[in-house]
Formats: C-alpha cells, sequence, structure tokens
C-alpha cells in the first residue's frame, strides 16, 4: 500500500469552500490517496456532508477511510470498510485491496473464498507479489492444501492461460502437489510439461512427497537436467524474440542461458543490453536480474574482476528511485563473502544494510545478519557477532538455512544441525529445509560460496540426516546440473 513520506496535519475542512476542497483532491504534491488520513477522509467527508444527495464523494470517502485504515494498521477495520466499499460499488473490482487487508488480518478462508469466486477477467489481473502473499498467508495458517486444490480446480477448468503468464509456473507447481496428494495421477504428465524451469526440478527431485512420479519427473528433467535446461532457454528466448522490449523476458532468457551452462552467451546478452542502452539510467528490475546473472556467468568462466565490476554498476544505483536494488547490493556482499574476501564483503555488506534498513525485507536482513557473523568470525572479531546472531536464532523460522550457516561459521555445528531438524519436522519449513541440505552443486542460482554448507551437517550428525531422509533424499549423482558441470572450477566447487 502507500505510505506517505511525512504524517502532515489534519486538514480542517470544515473552513475550506468548495473550491478548496476540490483543489485539495486535485494537489499532485501531496496526493489524497497517499495522505488518506490528513487529506482523503476529512475533505471526502466534508464533500459527502454537503452534497449527500446523490452521493456521489460517498465512494472516495469510503475508500480513502480504507487506505487510512492501512496507514494506521487498523487491518480489520480496513477489510470492513473494502466490504462496504463492494457494496457500493459493485461493478468495481476491488481484488487487490481485499486481498491485501485479507492477507494482514491472516483471514485465510476469506482468502480462499475470493479466490473460488474470481471471473476470469479478474484472475487476469491479478498481481504477481499480492497473488504470492496471500498463498504465504495460506501456508502460515496450514491452509495450503485448499490452494493447492483450488490450483488443481484451475488446471482442470482450463484456466491457466486466463492468469498472468508470471504466475502460471507457481499455480502449476502447486497443482502438482495436489494431484500428487489425490492420487490424481492421470494429471501429472499435463502439468509436468508445464513447469519448464530447471529450479523446480531441483525441488521435485529431492523432496520425497513426490516419489511416486519421481520415474516421471527424473524422465522429464533428463541427465545432467540437460534436456530441461534447453527447454527452458529456448523456450525464454523464444518469448524474448517476440518482444524484446520486454524486460522480464529478457531476464528470463539470461537465466536459461545460465541454467543451460551457456555462460558467454548469457554475458553477450546482457552487453547488448547495455550496448544498445548505453546507460543505466533507464534500468528496470528484470534488467538488472539480467546483469546479475551476467555477474554470476562471468565468476563461472574465470574473470573475477569482471563479475565484481557489473555489480559495482549496480551497487552505484540509487536505492531511492530504485528500491528493488536491494537484491544486488546484497548479493553483491554475499558474494564478495562468499569469495573469502571479509574486509571488502563487510563493507560491501554495510551498504546492504543501509538500504535493506528501508526496502529490505526480513528475509533480506538474514542475509545480511549471516554475512557479518561469517566474515567477522573470520576476522578474528568473534566478539563482534553476538547481535547477529541473536537477530538469526530469534527470526530462524524466516529462513533455517541461513540461520544454520550462520551457526556454523561461528563454530555451533550442533545447534546448526537442531535448526534444520526443526524445519524438517514442520510441514510449513519443510520443503526449504529439504532444499537447505542438498551439496552445493544444486544450486542452480547464486555463484558457489566458500562458506560452510547445511549439508556438510548430515555426516556430523546421523539424526539429522536420518529426518532428511525421512521426508526427502539427497538429488542423484545422475542429475548433477549441465550448469554446474559446464564452470571453469567445477572440481573445486563443494
Amino acid at each position: 500500500m502507500a505510505q506517505p513520506s511525512e504524517s502532515p496535519a489534519e486538514i480542517d475542512a470544515s473552513n475550506m469552500t468548495d473550491a478548496e476542497l476540490f483543489a485539495a483532491l486535485d494537489d499532485r504534491e501531496k496526493p489524497w490517496y497517499s495522505n488518506s488520513c490528513s487529506i482523503g477522509v476529512p475533505v471526502f467527508s466534508e464533500l459527502d456532508r454537503r452534497m449527500p444527495d446523490p452521493a456521489r464523494f460517498k465512494h472516495g470517502l469510503v475508500y480513502s477511510e480504507a487506505l487510512c485504515a492501512s496507514e494506521r494498521d487498523e487491518y480489520e477495520l480496513g477489510a470492513r470498510k473494502v466490504a462496504e466499499l463492494e457494496k457500493i460499488a459493485p461493478d468495481t473490482d476491488y481484488t487487490f485491496l481485499a486481498l491485501y487487508f485479507e492477507g494482514k488480518t491472516g483471514n485465510a478462508q476469506a482468502v480462499l473464498d475470493r479466490f473460488r469466486s474470481l471471473s476470469d477477467a479478474q484472475l487476469a489481473e491479478l498481481g504477481r507479489d499480492r497473488f504470492w502473499a496471500s498463498v504465504r498467508m495460506l501456508r502460515e495458517k496450514g491452509r495450503i492444501e485448499q490452494f493447492e486444490d483450488q490450483a488443481l480446480q484451475w488446471f482442470s477448468d482450463g484456466k491457466l492461460a486466463v492468469f498472468p503468464s508470471e504466475l502460471e509456473g507457481g499455480i502449476v507447481s502447486n497443482a502438482l502437489d495436489a494431484a500428487v496428494r489425490q492420487e490424481k495421477l492421470e494429471q501429472v504428465d499435463g502439468l509436468l510439461r508445464l513447469i519448464r524451469d530447471p529450479s523446480s526440478y531441483i525441488h521435485l527431485l529431492a523432496n520425497r512427497k513426490y516419489e511416486p512420479i519421481w520415474p516421471r519427473i527424473e524422465e522429464r528433467a533428463g541427465p545432467n537436467l540437460k534436456p530441461i535446461s534447453e527447454e527452458y532457454s529456448f523456450w525464454a528466448e523464444a518469448r524474448l524474440e517476440n518482444n524484446e522490449s520486454d524486460r522480464d523476458r529478457f531476464s528470463d532468457a539470461a537465466h536459461g542461458l545460465y541454467f543451460e551452462g551457456r555462460y558467454e552467451d548469457a554475458i553477450a546478452l546482457a552487453q547488448k543490453w547495455r550496448e544498445r542502452n548505453g546507460t543505466l539510467k533507464n534500468i528496470e528490475e528484470g534488467d538488472g536480474w539480467a546483469l546479475n546473472i551476467q555477474a554470476y556467468a562471468y565468476d563461472a568462466i574465470g574473470q573475477r574482476a569482471k563479475a565484481d565490476a557489473v555489480f559495482d554498476d549496480l551497487a552505484g544505483l540509487d536505492p531511492d528511485a530504485n528500491p528493488w536494488v536491494v537484491s544486488f547490493v546484497i548479493n553483491r556482499a554475499s558474494r564478495l563473502i562468499g569469495h573469502d574476501r571479509w574486509e571488502d564483503g563487510l563493507a560491501a555488506n554495510a551498504l546492504a544494510g543501509q538500504v535493506a534498513g528501508n526496502y529490505g525485507s526480513q528475509f533480506a536482513k538474514m542475509i545480511i545478519a549471516r554475512n557479518n557473523v561469517c566474515a567477522l568470525q573470520n576476522l578474528g572479531r568473534a566478539d563482534e557477532i553476538d547481535g547477529d546472531l541473536e537477530f538469526l536464532r530469534n527470526n530462524w523460522e524466516v529462513s533455517q538455512s541461513l540461520a544454520a550457516q550462520a551457526l556454523q561459521c561461528a563454530g555451533q555445528n550442533e545447534e546448526a544441525a537442531r535448526v534444520l531438524q526443526s524445519a524438517l519436522a514442520d510441514d510449513r519449513y519443510r520443503e526449504t529445509a529439504i532444499g537447505a541440505l542438498q551439496p552445493k552443486k544444486f544450486e542452480l542460482f547464486y555463484t558457489p560460496s566458500n562458506l560452510p554448507q547445511n549439508e556438510e551437517l548430515l555426516s556430523q550428525f546421523p539424526e539429522l540426516r536420518a529426518d532428511l531422509y525421512r521426508y526427502g533424499r539427497i538429488i542423484p549423482d545422475e542429475f548433477t546440473p549441465i550448469a554446474f558441470l559446464s564452470r571453469k572450477n567445477a572440481s573445486q566447487i563443494r
């Protein structure tokens, strides 16, 4: 939701003329919808009082009251205001606003009911961030199976083509979970044909809940994930050719080349964008991810200095103009620390911490804390890590993998193993814990790191290994990704 840059005093609308009230609504310097409590509510309330029949300002009043409720973190009130809006203007779509408040209040049933009732037109307008935030809330509330069932229903009803393309993969993955759980195995092949991202197959090959369909998954993925990686790359490049100005398709194409181990081609694709634009002034987030891939590809072919330069360019972007740059300043710091470049990594991590303070998620802050612990420990400054370790311990649910890795850096291997065992025992975190315990060669995205790997705990703690194999497995070596085998320094990577 839009948040005001400051909280101006509430307008005294009762002493304003009609012209002044309308001017306040038209003020672009202080838009009423970003200052709902101080401007929107009092102005619309006064206009509604003066001109109640017809109720031409009632909609604006209730809408501003909903936004004001968000400003004040009064989410239950906001949800009631959305319900009121839907009665006042039944032909207006309030899906985004409704999902926002239903998510904030943890009203899982309301979200599920809304998903079931959405028309094709509403499904087509679903925003990625709001949609997946709702799904995360359902998982946290223990209602993810109901969402998976809904995803399978959408697939069975032929609704996938209606959704925005960026939602398709996630919906299909959830539908597959429902198909396996419901033993509707006749649906599996059709669903797998729509799962193209090689990263998804790492998850499918590792998690024991897919054991009934592992033979089909293994056939689809192919030796060394080469067939699925080639298919994804071909698909992504074809989509880019159909719309070369689409930044997200550009990012997908760069990722596809990287997953296929075509590192020089990934570098060339990103460089083509840089030469075409000639500057970073017009950069958008999709471009940033492609450049991130360019840096990792330089690492893969042993050109570390060129990778440094790409990340330095990204770190030079103004985060206030480009809040998404938080991802890249964090990746830059993590990469340096993962390469044992402790001093440079700490400096980069300090910048990442500043940016994340304004624009970072809790997960982002976990990465920064992990980076600090590992760098400081290796610099002989262990007396400075207590605060970051406490933060990681208190927020282990956000990322068990990061908490466990930091604990290993601090020499607390037994505690790290307990964190991962707790995650494996909890169905909310189990899937990420299974992934965190895979050998590093199955990490398709990040550049290799010399930091301790969670997988190393399996040989030290047999009970952790037993828990992993209760719910998953170590992916067989025959599926070692072609991207790993294509690296210049593959033999040196753990």
